[in-house]
C-alpha cells in the first residue's frame, strides 16, 4: 500500500525502498509528530530537571539534560538500525521517520555542544572537542556501515 512493491527490492535494505506518494505523506507526518514530540519533550525536561535559565545555548545544564535523551535515542536507533536494515523493504515505513527524528535530534544536540563550546572555551578547547566529536561519529559511521552486507 505505501511501498512499490518490486522484484528486486524484497531483499534490499530500507534505504531503497521506493515509496508511492501517500507513503511519502505518512512518513513526513509521522516526523513532523516525532519532531513536535522530541522538541516538547526536550522543552520540559530543560525547564523542569535542569537550571534556570532555560537556555539551549549557553547553559551547559540544559544541554546535558538534553543529551540524556538523545544519546539513548541514538543508541538505540543505531541497534535497530543495525539489526534491521536488512531484512525486508516492508519495514521502511515505519523505520525511515525514527531515524530521521533520530538524526534530527543528534545534530540539534551536536549543534547545541558546539555553539557552547565555541562560546565558552577557548579556540584549542574547541578544536580538540570537535576533533573527538567527529572521531566518535566517524568511527560509528564506519562501524554500522562494515555490518551491512547486502543480499545478492
Amino acid at each position: 500500500m505505501f511501498i512499490k512493491e518490486t522484484p528486486e527490492n524484497e531483499q534490499g535494505s530500507i534505504f531503497t525502498t521506493k515509496l508511492t506518494g501517500s507513503g511519502v505523506f505518512i512518513i513526513g507526518l509521522l516526523v513532523l509528530s516525532l519532531i513536535a514530540l522530541g522538541e516538547r519533550i526536550l522543552y520540559d525536561m530543560g525547564r523542569f530537571l535542569a537550571p534556570a535559565p532555560l537556555d539551549y545555548f549557553n547553559n551547559l545544564g540544559v544541554i546535558l539534560v538534553h543529551a540524556f535523551f538523545i544519546i539513548p535515542l541514538l543508541v538505540i536507533s543505531i541497534i535497530v538500525n543495525v539489526s534491521i536494515s536488512t531484512h525486508k523493504q516492508r519495514y521502511a515505513v515505519v523505520l525511515i521517520p525514527y531515524y530521521v527524528f533520530t538524526i534530527i535530534m543528534a545534530l540539534q544536540l551536536a549543534l547545541e555542544y558546539g555553539v557552547y563550546f565555541s562560546q565558552h572555551h577557548t579556540v584549542i578547547e574547541f578544536y580538540i572537542v570537535m576533533t573527538v566529536f567527529v572521531a566518535v561519529c566517524t568511527y560509528g559511521i564506519y562501524y554500522i556501515q562494515s555490518k551491512y552486507k547486502p543480499q545478492v
